[in-house]
């Protein structure tokens, strides 16, 4: 359809989204992710995930029912840090599901961090998710087994204060869109040559890191390295501290 060409077209002018591709992400039209997602307030490929979860939890996530059991519980984690502390939880593995058939609590996985071509991964632009009156529109997203882990806003190089409109954008994200951000552990700003990351959830100038400095390279170099699947898996489950002091939570990346 004319609406996917279109789909593709900014794809390929979309250089992240190309970079991405050729270390091992699979691209998703706006259409096509949002049949997967079951509709607009959905912050994951709900298919996605439900087929994932069964996979990656044989004996434990043995049905389609348990599976969805699953993904409900992680869509309704409350929209702020505490909630994105809790979706973190079910990254690492942390979270169970009874089984009544052994009455107990068992771990159940989301993601496999050793073995990463046991994941699915998926980037996908335009993703406009509706949270209650507020629609907002990431540039790209990044889902792991379904689930939205990285949400990344491009400048063109010609804007200077391209990198501080796109930080105001991240910020926004969270004001209008908290359910989708609670999922969400990191972001990344781009201008078509630097590239700065940071952690959801801490929003301050300092928060902000120049991955230039500690990685050299030209912009593809830069995406390439950072998004690597392997390493993208390791930063999200080794890399992300979540830190409580006098009650107050507080999120880092190392």
């Amino acid at each position: 359809s004319a609406m996917s060409i279109g789909g593709e077209r900014r794809a390929v002018q979309n250089p992240f989204i190309r970079y991405a591709q050729e270390v091992g992400w699979t691209y998703l039209s706006p259409l096509e992710a949002l049949r997967l997602r079951g509709g607009e307030d959905s912050p994951v490929l709900r298919a996605v995930l439900v087929e994932q979860l069964q996979r990656l939890n044989p004996g434990v996530v043995d049905s389609v029912t348990k599976a969805e059991e699953v993904v409900a519980r992680l869509v309704r984690v409350r929209p702020n840090i505490e909630g994105n502390l809790e979706a973190w939880e079910y990254l690492k593995g942390l979270k169970t599901v009874f089984l009544e058939a052994e009455r107990r609590e068992r771990n159940v996985r989301l993601l496999d961090a050793d073995r990463p071509e046991k994941n699915t991964f998926h980037v996908s632009d335009e993703f406009r998710f509706r949270s209650g009156r507020a629609s907002i529109r990431p540039d790209v997203v990044l889902l792991i087994n379904g689930i939205p882990v990285m949400v990344v806003e491009t400048k063109a190089a010609t804007r200077p204060e391209g990198i501080a409109e796109a930080f105001d954008q991240i910020r926004r994200y969270h004001e209008q869109a908290p359910e989708l951000m609670a999922q969400v552990q990191l972001f990344a700003l781009t201008h078509l040559v630097k590239f700065f990351y940071g952690a959801t959830w801490n929003l301050t100038g300092k928060a902000l890191f120049n991955w230039r400095d500690e990685q050299a390279g030209d912009f593809e170099t830069l995406v390439k390295t950072f998004i690597t699947p392997r390493r993208l898996l390791r930063v999200l489950t080794e890399y992300i501290l979540f830190v409580r002091k006098d009650g107050e939570l507080s999120k880092v990346v190392l």
